[in-house]
């Protein structure tokens, strides 16, 4: 899901900011999937992790972190 354009909590859109981005680490699961389906190469398919971004309500104080 992508981040909403406004607050979900109270509807604020000019205070509705992104203050982060991060990318969630090693995922052992998808590493062994790669391993068992590509060899060796699948590996590398651990360390790619999923980008996250976080945003934050300045109006009520929301925060939350989205998929990007």
């Amino acid at each position: 899901m992508s981040a909403p354009r406004h607050c979900p909590m109270c509807g604020e859109k000019e205070k509705w900011k992104k203050v982060g981005t991060q990318n969630k680490g090693f995922s052992v699961g998808k590493a062994a999937v790669g391993a068992a389906v590509f060899g060796p190469v699948g590996l590398v398919g651990g360390a790619l992790g999923k980008k996250m971004v976080s945003y934050f309500c300045g109006n009520c104080g929301f925060q939350h972190e989205y998929k990007a």
